[in-house]
């Protein structure tokens, strides 16, 4: 049973993605893109690109992708304006603050760290869907 999730990009996140694709930030461009830094407490080593979330990075072998997750139009739209000001990244502190969902798959959320999710909720308490997630999760797991 795949869980609904949503993924909130705030002006704190633009800020802090400011710089991604430009200047020092070159190659970490994956990792430092705003929709990226919105999932960094669930997914610490995610990558975006323009199609997908990549929840835990790239394999060591051949740098390919584990697992997927399909980004709808919404968050493409975004990540193409958003690529489009990297020679002004200033200029993306402009852009409207949104949301939108994503389905996380069953063999996604069973690859989730609970212990994490759980100081996740302790420290952010700005982040209401954890608490769903965490039940969702803790049931592919068969954990009690």
């Amino acid at each position: 049973m795949a869980v609904r999730y949503t993924i909130r990009v705030s002006k704190s996140v633009l800020a802090k993605s400011l710089n991604c694709g430009s200047y020092n930030q070159l190659g970490a461009i994956e990792e430092n893109c705003a929709i990226a830094i919105s999932l960094h407490h669930l997914f610490p080593s995610v990558r975006v690109t323009k199609n997908a979330i990549h929840p835990f990075g790239r394999t060591c072998m051949a740098g390919t992708y584990m697992e997927s997750i399909e980004l709808p139009k919404v968050a493409r739209d975004f990540i193409n304006v958003f690529d489009s000001l990297v020679s002004m990244p200033h200029l993306r502190l402009l852009l409207p603050e949104f949301d939108f969902e994503i389905s996380i798959p069953d063999k996604v959320l069973s690859r989730i760290d609970i212990s994490e999710i759980k100081a996740v909720i302790e420290e952010e308490a700005e982040i209401p869907e954890l608490e769903s997630l965490l039940d969702a999760t803790t049931i592919s797991q068969g954990i009690q």
